[in-house]
């Protein structure tokens, strides 16, 4: 397909675009992780950690995170499932010129509404009770011909006009005169014939009133210059998040290596995280203790100082405030929509 000045700078224009955007996105979320993986490494998320893997230790929590687990994975393979071969078909299509043959058959995509309807004034379609008409992006099927005697009035063939364009549309009638016997062809939504009348070389296929509907709108977006680039951007930020959360995930790992051999995790409540608190000097508050860590090790476990006891119940007391006010408001907004249903 012969790319034009218009599509050269649409598709320069879409990879700026698209290129620009994952640079932003790339530094934001690069940022974003080293900060996470910082805090991680002095100590500021330790309850938050404490907390998951006392949650994460619970047998119903694991047994919903399996499930969770394996549901997402589904999803995420039936998707690539349709996505892969979809992308495979749209760029193959594309370089076949939008024919994708298999076997004796084409694949096609319908990119005009000018067989979707019957034309009142189009007489024959009514009399012969021609009903197979189709919409603008339904996928279709056309089967390969050996002759010209395979083809006959108001059959639907595709070809290529004289100006290498793929037309769709029913046969109205045949002109046997000349040395070559030539097609005329007209979109039941049309109401003059086409210009160009086919030869049989000029064929590519009769319809073979099987379709799938909408599906080629999708086809065409990413044999498009914007969706090559947009499927490409997309693998691109898919690998990028990954590599990211597999380093955040690694340094919250180690952490939590390191907090499961100073508490027992087993031993540990779900609600127990909300009796510890912890200052910016890389300490966690529990129990009349304070445990002191630096970034890979426990350094002191000591008995809190009275003024460290009393501003680890104050904090307590605060979060026990502020969680009872959360529960209050659940219960209010619950309280409301049932009543907004009666």
């Amino acid at each position: 397909m012969k790319m034009t000045v218009t599509d050269i700078i649409a598709l320069i224009v879409t990879i700026l675009g698209v290129v620009s955007f994952a640079a932003v996105v790339t530094i934001l979320f690069r940022n974003y992780i080293k900060s996470s993986i910082k805090e991680t490494r002095n100590g500021e998320r330790d309850i938050e950690l404490v907390d998951d893997l006392v949650y994460t230790n619970d047998e119903v929590v694991i047994k919903k995170q399996r499930a969770a687990s394996i549901g997402k994975t589904i999803v995420y393979y039936s998707f690539l499932a349709v996505l892969i071969p979809l992308f495979g078909l749209s760029l193959y299509s594309r370089i076949k010129n939008n024919v994708t043959q298999f076997g004796d058959n084409a694949v096609m995509v319908v990119a005009s509404g000018s067989m979707s309807v019957k034309l009142d004034t189009n007489k024959y379609l009514y009399d012969n009770h021609l009903d197979n008409q189709f919409n603008t992006y339904d996928l279709i099927t056309v089967t390969t011909l050996k002759s010209s005697s395979q083809l006959k009035r108001y059959d639907i063939i595709a070809y290529r006009n004289d100006q290498g364009i793929n037309v769709i549309h029913r046969i109205i009638d045949i002109d046997n005169t000349g040395s070559e016997v030539r097609y005329i062809t007209r979109g039941d939504s049309n109401a003059a014939s086409d210009s160009y009348r086919p030869k049989f070389s000029d064929v590519i296929g009769k319809y073979t009133n099987k379709r799938i509907p909408g599906i080629g709108v999708f086809v065409m977006f990413f044999q498009s210059y914007a969706g090559i680039v947009t499927i490409i951007s997309v693998v691109y930020c898919t690998m990028m998040i990954s590599y990211f959360h597999k380093k955040l995930d690694d340094a919250t790992e180690q952490r939590q290596v390191l907090l499961s051999k100073v508490f027992d995790i087993n031993t540990l409540g779900l609600d127990d995280s909300d009796l510890m608190t912890s200052s910016h000097e890389n300490t966690i508050y529990f129990k009349d203790k304070a445990y002191h860590f630096n970034e890979t090790d426990l350094l002191e476990v000591r008995k809190m100082t009275k003024k460290e006891k009393e501003i680890h119940e104050e904090k307590i007391r605060l979060n026990q405030l502020e969680k009872e006010k959360e529960e209050e408001n659940e219960k209010t907004q619950t309280e409301e929509k049932q009543e907004e249903k009666k």
